[in-house]
């Protein structure tokens, strides 16, 4: 006797068949990229204050409460149930970042761009139509993937909730907290009271505090010593990754040259053709240099590099080049400040790099200052951002955190049977339960 065992191979899935996969999902972000740029060159792009407060809190509330219905009452329709599983989280997750890539590759709200480029939203990406479909499709497929693990709320579920969840709080605040930011700048000056400050378009803003400058302060790294072509004045390019830091008895070669220093001052003034150390309004620094060619012979000078008091000093070596002072960096910056709030509270405080202060909701940055006059300045810039979202941010963190970490002290997750990834997938399995077995004897 013998048997004749005929397979039976599975039949492809139409496409728009339940259970939906890849397939549907690569046309819906096709078809969600073509919607978007026809409607970037029909209406063109979106305004950014037309979703301020209160309309983000709204528009967020109404799309949370969608995927939350969606999944209650229709998680059997198609759409919804494929908006849960790992084909729409891949695909939306491809389209954004396709268009992320492309904001990477194109300068960013510069009139400089093609009119093209401009008219299909390029160069203005978060703000078209097509990164709004983009965010849309994202935020539903991880809506329904975080709403999938909402019961039974143990084990691992808990710990997947939370971290999908907080991802999902952090990136909805973000998104629509946008339009309620603002950021500003501040030019003080010593004595006066600023109520006023000015976007980045140039458009005045009345603030509700004010601010005073009492004092900048400014700390300043010791200057380098370059050599520099006499007739352009610019530095000779050999000689940059050997310039060294100017101090009294610092020495080092450039090109060829040994250059010792033999005396420095932060600040000094002239006098009598040398520099001696003064402490005044405008005093530059300065330095006595000695240099030393390849056949032995010195010359030596002093060099400054100058304030906007004083002229700069070069020390000519041949006939083509001479050496110079650079001007000094500031490696610290700050501003004494007096802040006035509308219900008389009076605060002063220092505001430096790195360091803000916060007041009645605004975070005040130092930003820059008068660079012509360098420590000298009257003047200081100071940035006030206020971010009321930001904290609905940091909790959406906090949140995907030690959503991670319980993830992490659970251990491995159990492998998963073929049947259950394929379900995942929104595919069939790959084989019909049971073979038709045909036998002649």
């Amino acid at each position: 006797m013998s048997l004749n065992k005929t397979e039976i191979k599975p039949k492809k899935k139409p496409v728009w068949a339940a259970p939906w996969g890849y397939t549907e999902g690569w046309l819906f972000v096709a078809g969600l990229l073509i919607t978007g740029l026809a409607l970037q060159l029909v209406a063109g792009g979106l305004s950014s204050s037309a979703l301020a407060w209160p309309v983000n809190l709204y528009a967020g509330l109404a799309f949370t409460g969608l995927i939350v219905f969606g999944w209650v009452f229709l998680r059997k329709n198609s759409l919804v149930s494929w908006l849960g599983r790992v084909p729409a989280a891949v695909t939306s997750i491809a389209m954004i970042t396709f268009l992320v890539l492309i904001m990477g590759f194109t300068l960013q709200e510069d009139a400089g761009n093609p009119a093209w480029v401009q008219s299909l939203g390029l160069s203005n990406m978060t703000s078209s139509w097509p990164f709004l479909f983009g965010m849309m499709f994202f935020m539903a497929s991880l809506g329904m993937a975080t709403m999938k693990r909402l019961t039974p709320m143990k084990g691992r579920n808990i710990g997947f909730f939370l971290n999908h969840a907080g991802l999902y709080i952090a990136i909805m605040a973000g998104l629509l907290g946008a339009a309620d930011l603002q950021r500003v700048t501040m030019d003080l000056y010593e004595g006066e009271v600023v109520w006023g400050a000015t976007d980045r378009q140039g458009h005045y803003k009345d603030m509700p505090l004010a601010i005073e400058l009492e004092r900048f302060n400014m700390e300043e790294f010791n200057p380098k010593i370059a050599v520099i072509t006499t007739n352009d004045g610019r530095i000779v390019s050999e000689s940059i990754s050997d310039m060294f830091e100017i101090g009294k008895g610092h020495r080092g070669n450039l090109i060829g040259w040994d250059v010792e220093i033999l005396e420095f001052h932060k600040m000094s003034g002239r006098i009598d053709g040398r520099f001696e150390p003064v402490v005044d309004y405008g005093a530059p620094p300065s330095a006595l240099v000695r240099v030393t060619d390849s056949h032995g012979s010195q010359v030596e000078g002093w060099i400054t590099s100058g304030s906007f008091m004083y002229s700069h000093q070069l020390l000519q070596i041949d006939r083509d080049h001479s050496v110079a002072m650079t001007i000094p960096q500031a490696s610290h910056y700050s501003s004494d400040v007096v802040i006035y709030t509308p219900d008389g509270e009076l605060i002063e405080t220092r505001i430096e790099v790195n360091h803000p202060v916060s007041v009645n909701g605004w975070k005040l940055y130092q930003y820059s200052y008068d660079d012509r006059f360098g420590k000298w300045s009257s003047s200081s810039t100071i940035e006030a951002i206020r971010d009321p979202w930001l904290p609905v941010v940091y909790t959406g963190i906090f949140m995907l955190i030690f959503g991670s970490v319980y993830l992490m002290t659970l251990g491995k997750a159990p492998e998963k049977t073929e049947e259950q990834l394929a379900a995942e997938a929104g595919e069939p399995s790959g084989t019909e339960p049971e073979s038709n077995i045909k036998g002649a004897a």
